[in-house]
């Protein structure tokens, strides 16, 4: 991320930046997001760390069943929103925001593996779904 914002440093400073303002806006937008929300995120994982190593040097103390709760919510909490980024992350090349095409067939006949087949594709769909992906479409079914 450091070298990234390094290079965009290094885009703005060249004396012709501004004559292609359409470009300009969209690197000082990659740069908002590189720094602001990606440095906020961080923060928040940080202060969500801290809180659960003080809750388990007070729980190392004496046992409180609600304290140990609340370490339990924010581990999962945590172990989500990385789970988040890591796939936001995986998906962070450039062509990635370009749609894809999902085909999913039953090579052999039978019920089974067309049961199989469906199972996947409501699957991949589902997930497509929940992951805020709004385009998420079955375009054809048999």
């Amino acid at each position: 991320m450091t070298a990234r914002i390094q290079y965009l440093h290094q885009v703005i400073a060249q004396p012709d930046f501004w004559n292609n303002p359409s470009r300009a806006y969209e690197v000082l937008q990659e740069i908002e997001y590189s720094i602001f929300y990606k440095h906020q995120k961080y923060q928040r994982w940080c202060s969500i760390l801290e809180d659960i190593k003080a809750a388990l040097e007070l729980l190392e103390l004496s046992a409180d069943e609600q304290l140990w709760q609340e370490v339990q919510s924010n581990l999962t909490q945590l172990q989500q929103e990385l789970e988040t980024a890591e796939i936001r992350q995986l998906l962070s090349d450039p062509h990635d925001h370009k749609g894809a095409l999902l085909t999913i067939t039953a090579e052999v006949d039978g019920a089974d593996a067309q049961y199989w087949a469906s199972m996947l594709l409501h699957m991949y769909w589902r997930w497509g779904k929940s992951h805020n992906y709004p385009k998420a479409t079955i375009i054809h079914w048999m």
